[in-house]
């Protein structure tokens, strides 16, 4: 029987990120998948802004981001007419990513995959996991081959990225995953498309008898969802029905030809009542299913991952009890949870077969949408759920800010980024914010109340002492002060302590997937030293 400390099951975006996340700590792993090869289908196309800040501490994502087609907003039709267009760009400052990336989920596996080669190891395909057993030191799962031969597996922990079917989750004896179908009937056609009278970086969701959205992807080619009202049918879908939709609802689009998928589908939205049960956890479909509104899928699973990770490698080394994690549970639940509630609302009213209620739905819209859309400020919220540079862990029992601090970045936060320089060449900051340690992050202050070079060694030194997380250190010291620094590096602007909230020096102590789990003025850094112990 081999032994390994993490199984995963599920070789999709969800679990490749896991793997990628357990590796950077050096901890043994396995990752199984039942297909014998990757599916050629274009399945999730939206990339959010923070997965590519995310991603981007394993590989180059700028090289995935060259692959598709960036998308800054979406407009909106109504019984055929322009109703009001909805403009990202400009919203995020604090980015190397502002945008949304279109492309085919083909691509993301292929990206994530090569990370993953580059760290020696890859997705074991043609495993299925037949029974996992857990007990209090681990679980035993039985692996079968299409051949009939089986393997038995030990492992600490277990991990189901499996999808909605998870054989992980059902094995689980205290899981739950509630809820319920869609009645809508839908299908789905990626195709080429020509005479188009349509913005290529902006999808179209098209509203009036039914529903459809409209994906522009590279080379002249889209993909359109259809939300079809009345009985469902049993013919399978055909290119004319694509079309019709498109002409009645989005006569702009032009005419579709060539497709190279056309499919009929169903939705659910359910969620577990947690993601953990002992030794087994699960994420992404395996945890929660929900409308593919608002393109959240697929990066919730790959956030999932994220988090679980680091924390998975802290318990197994030593340097946490089993205990930490519950957090993963405790963090990552509520944004489930969330996306499931927020992502029903936004479906009910887009793709609603109740024709009282899509009447009302296009008279209301008609004038709301334009006013809506029309204020920065409620764009600026939109955009936060979607790009998912809004979800905060500040909940969270294992995050803390220091007493006093009154920056508008808190504990739990996302780290923001802007660019910074050293040795005259320019970077992001988040380039520096590596996925295999902690790191305290010496923030100098701007104008008359900045700190010293010196002040900062000292509160450097002073953590060095209890630096148990063996932290990565990092000065960034303000222009104009930083500007000729050999050492540390210069906030170009003094942007990122803006984005901060801080003028006066500070300190942030930085988790591995990119949180700030505890944040203060840097007068209060025996709080962080505290907190350590």
């Amino acid at each position: 029987m081999q032994e390994t400390d993490v199984l995963i099951v599920g070789g999709g975006p969800t679990g490749v990120t896991l793997a990628l996340e357990l590796a950077v700590h050096g901890i043994s792993f396995r990752i199984v998948d039942r297909e014998l090869q990757r599916s050629d289908k274009s399945r999730a196309l939206g990339v959010q802004p923070r997965t590519l800040e995310l991603l981007n501490r394993h590989g180059d994502v700028r090289r995935l981001v060259s692959q598709g087609n960036l998308s800054s907003g979406t407009t909106f039709y109504l019984n055929g007419k322009k109703a009001a267009d909805v403009d990202i760009s400009g919203l995020a400052q604090d980015t190397a990513f502002p945008l949304i990336l279109i492309i085919s989920q083909v691509d993301t596996e292929e990206f994530l995959d090569g990370c993953l080669a580059k760290r020696g190891f890859a997705v074991e395909r043609g495993l299925e996991a037949q029974s996992v057993v857990q007990d209090s030191k681990g679980a035993t799962v039985k692996l079968s081959r299409p051949d009939g031969t089986e393997e038995t597996i030990r492992a600490k922990y277990i991990v189901g990225a499996d999808g909605a079917h998870s054989s992980v989750r059902r094995a689980a004896t205290g899981l739950t995953f509630q809820g319920a179908a869609y009645p809508q009937d839908f299908i789905l056609c990626d195709a080429s498309i020509r005479n188009a009278n349509i913005p290529w970086n902006r999808f179209s969701l098209c509203m009036g008898r039914g529903s459809l959205a409209v994906f522009p992807l590279q080379n002249g080619t889209c993909r359109v969802v259809v939300s079809r009202m009345g009985p469902k049918g049993n013919e399978d879908p055909k290119l004319e029905d694509f079309q019709t939709m498109l002409n009645q609802l989005h006569p702009d689009a032009g005419e579709l030809y060539n497709p190279t998928w056309i499919t009929q589908f169903h939705l659910h939205h359910r969620g577990v009542n947690s993601y953990r049960d002992g030794r087994l956890f699960v994420a992404g479909d395996a945890a929660h299913i929900h409308s593919p509104a608002g393109a959240q899928g697929m990066n919730t699973g790959i956030q999932d991952s994220v988090n679980l990770g680091w924390k998975l490698a802290k318990v197994i080394r030593g340097q946490r009890p089993d205990s930490f994690l519950d957090s993963y549970d405790r963090e990552r639940r509520p944004i489930g949870q969330n996306l499931l509630e927020t992502s029903d609302k936004m479906f009910t009213w887009g793709c609603s077969s109740n024709p009282f209620f899509v009447t009302f739905r296009n008279l209301l819209f008609t004038w709301v949408l334009p006013w809506f859309v029309s204020s920065r400020n409620r764009r600026v919220n939109i955009y936060k759920f979607i790009s998912e540079f809004g979800i905060s862990y500040k909940a969270s029992p294992v995050v803390a800010t220091a007493p006093g601090f009154s920056g508008s970045v808190v504990g739990g936060d996302r780290v923001p980024d802007n660019l910074i320089r050293s040795a005259g060449k320019e970077k992001y900051f988040l380039e520096l914010i590596t996925p295999d340690a902690y790191h305290l992050v010496l923030l100098a202050g701007v104008g008359a109340s900045a700190a010293t070079k010196e002040d900062l060694l000292e509160a450097q030194s002073q953590f060095e002492n209890q630096n148990l997380d063996r932290a990565k250190l990092h000065m960034i010291l303000s222009e104009p002060a930083g500007s000729d620094s050999a050492s540390g590096y210069t906030d170009i602007g003094n942007h990122l302590h803006k984005e901060f909230g801080v003028s006066k020096p500070s300190y942030a102590y930085i988790r591995p997937d990119g949180y700030i789990e505890h944040i203060g003025f840097l007068t209060e850094l025996s709080e962080l030293l505290r907190w350590l112990e």
